[in-house]
C-alpha cells in the first residue's frame, strides 16, 4: 500500500470492529490515527462478559464471510489463531403453534467466532493503535485551527478522571458508532448529520443464563420464531470455551425488545428464561442470570450505503447499520470508509 507523504490526523469515535477496521487501513498507510470509546474495553458488539458463573459471548454470536476481502481477512484471524469455524448442533425452533417444533438447520453456511472468545479479535486489531478508553465523546466542533486551517476539536468526559477534557486537534473525524450517537457529534457536517438521523436503529434485550449441569436440549444453538426470543445458544460449546460451567445466551426479537426496551432488567431476565423453558422444555433453574440491553443492536432498515462521507467538511461515518449490517458489514465499512479518506488525500 502506498504511503501518505503528508498525513493527516484522524479522530475516530468508537473502537468497535468498523473503527477498528478503519483505523488500521489508516494507520498502514501512514495516517495519524487517534481512536475514542467509552468502554473500558474495544472490539464493541465483539463483545465478551466474563463472571464468576462463567463465560458469555453476549453481543455478535458469530460471523460468516461472503466478500473475498473479508474472507482473507477471516482466513487470517484463523490463521493467527483469533478465531476458528463453529459448526453448532443447529435447528430452527417454531413456537407458532401449540409446541415447539424443531427442525435441523443445515444451510451449509460456514460460521466463525472469536477465539478464545469474540472479544479477542477487537484486542488483536487494537494493538499497535492509539486507543483511549472510558473516554465518551461529548461533542465535535470544527473551526480554524493554526494557520487557518480548519480543524476538528473534541469535547469530552474522562471516566477515569471523572473530568471534562478537550482533545484535538484534527483534520478528520470518524464517527464508528451507532447513528443516532454519530448525529450527535456531526452537527458541523450538517449533510451527514441528517444522513444518520434517517437511518435509525433497533435494540435488543440479552440474557447471560449459567447452569449447575449441561442442560439436555438436544442441540447448541436455535433460531426461533414466533417468540419473544429469537436466538438461543449454548456459550460453551463453541470451540475454546471453558466447558463447565453450562452457559447459555438468549437474544430476544426485535418488536418484544423494542416493546420492553425500558422494562426493568430484573422483569425481562425473568419473561426470557421463561420463554426459554418453554422453548426447551428444560424446567430448570439458572445458578445465576442477568440482563443486558443493546439499546443499539442493529439497522432498523437496510441500506446500500457501504459508509457516509463528506470531503467538504472532511468528515465521516461507519458502523454495522450500513454495508449490510451484521459483523461482516462493520468490518466492510470501516474498510470503505478509510479509502475514501486515503483517496481524498492523495
Amino acid at each position: 500500500m502506498n504511503r501518505i507523504i503528508d498525513p493527516p490526523s484522524v479522530a475516530i469515535v468508537g473502537a468497535g470492529l468498523s473503527g477498528l477496521a478503519c483505523a488500521r487501513t489508516l494507520q498502514d498507510a501512514g495516517v495519524h490515527v487517534q481512536l475514542f470509546d467509552k468502554s473500558r474495553g474495544v472490539g464493541g458488539r465483539l463483545a465478551t462478559r466474563r463472571t464468576d458463573q462463567g463465560s458469555f459471548d453476549h453481543g455478535a454470536q458469530y460471523f460468516t464471510a461472503r466478500d473475498a476481502r473479508f474472507r482473507e481477512t477471516v482466513a487470517q484471524w484463523v490463521e493467527q489463531g483469533l478465531a476458528a469455524p463453529w459448526a453448532p448442533s443447529l435447528v430452527a425452533i417454531d413456537m407458532a403453534g401449540a409446541g415447539p417444533v424443531r427442525s435441523t438447520v443445515g444451510d451449509g453456511t460456514v460460521r466463525h467466532v472469536g477465539l478464545p472468545a469474540m472479544n479477542r479479535i477487537g484486542r488483536a486489531l487494537a494493538e499497535g493503535l492509539a486507543v483511549r478508553t472510558d473516554f465518551t465523546v461529548t461533542a465535535a466542533r470544527r473551526g480554524p485551527g493554526t494557520g487557518g486551517l480548519m480543524r476538528w476539536t473534541l469535547a469530552g468526559t474522562d471516566g477515569k478522571a471523572g473530568e471534562a477534557v478537550v482533545d484535538g486537534s484534527f483534520d478528520w473525524l470518524v464517527t464508528a458508532m451507532p447513528s443516532p450517537q454519530a448525529a450527535a457529534l456531526l452537527g458541523d457536517a450538517a449533510d451527514l448529520q441528517a444522513q444518520a438521523r434517517a437511518m435509525p436503529m433497533v435494540p435488543c434485550w440479552a440474557v447471560l443464563a449459567s447452569f449447575d449441569a449441561p442442560l439436555d436440549t438436544g442441540f447448541d444453538a436455535a433460531f426461533v420464531n414466533g417468540s419473544a426470543l429469537t436466538w438461543i445458544a449454548r456459550n460453551n460449546a463453541k470451540p475454546g470455551r471453558d466447558r463447565q460451567p453450562e452457559c447459555w445466551v438468549l437474544h430476544a426479537a426485535r418488536d418484544w425488545s423494542e416493546a420492553e426496551l425500558e422494562a426493568p432488567a430484573e422483569d425481562v431476565c425473568a419473561r426470557m428464561l421463561e420463554e426459554f423453558r418453554q422453548v426447551t422444555g428444560c424446567d430448570v433453574a439458572p445458578a445465576s442470570a442477568r440482563a443486558h440491553r443493546w439499546r443499539y443492536s442493529g439497522p432498523g432498515a437496510r441500506t446500500d450505503l457501504a459508509c457516509l462521507f463528506d470531503a467538504g467538511s472532511q468528515a465521516g461515518a461507519c458502523g454495522d447499520w450500513l454495508a449490510g449490517s451484521r459483523v461482516e458489514g462493520a468490518w466492510l465499512s470501516g474498510l470503505e470508509l478509510a479509502g475514501r479518506i486515503l483517496a481524498s488525500c492523495r
